[in-house]
């Protein structure tokens, strides 16, 4: 018989969210709707992997990258340091985003909430990853906004922006 903790380490190959949660619930290495703030406070000054949807992603490659290029900023303003596969691929003209060496090389992995993150095999396998290295995933809170955007998608008000998504907000 397998004890419990062979079996945590033994990842689905297609994104198992309920799956991870059983598993890794329990765990600090596991942090589910983390506000940006509470992850500057606590990672900055640490390179993280910015785990997004590339391939499959809505808009394609090219808005994959630009909606990663959006949450680096965020991050960078925040004081979090991220190197996020969906750039790198899309800036070396690749179909797919191996987030490998990156995630090998960060100190934890953010996955920001972005359309599709559920889904994308990048993001799973770069959650896998860091888990498998005894690194903390962080999934970034639902409820701001997406990068650049207010309340039902307009541009916000100033005393609209904090603690939101904006990359206004922290750069």
């Amino acid at each position: 018989m397998r004890d419990l903790m062979a079996c945590a380490g033994d990842f689905p190959d297609r994104p198992d969210w309920i799956w991870l949660r059983w598993f890794w619930g329990g765990s600090t290495l596991l942090q589910e709707g983390v506000r940006l703030g509470d992850l500057a406070e606590r990672e900055a000054g640490r390179l993280a992997c910015l785990a997004t949807p590339y391939a499959g992603f809505p808009g394609g490659m090219d808005a994959a990258s630009e909606s990663a290029s959006e949450w680096l900023q965020v991050l960078a303003g925040a004081g979090v340091q991220a190197i996020a596969p969906a750039c790198v691929s899309a800036w070396a003209g690749l179909p797919e985003a191996d987030p490998e060496p990156v995630a090998r090389l960060a100190e934890l992995v953010v996955v920001p909430p972005v359309p599709g993150w559920e889904t994308s095999l990048e993001v799973w396998r770069a959650v896998e990853l860091a888990l498998a290295a005894v690194k903390p995933v962080y999934l970034l809170d639902e409820g701001g906004h997406s990068p650049g955007k207010g309340e039902g998608g307009s541009e916000p008000e100033p005393d609209d922006l904090a603690g939101r998504w904006d990359t206004r907000a922290y750069v």
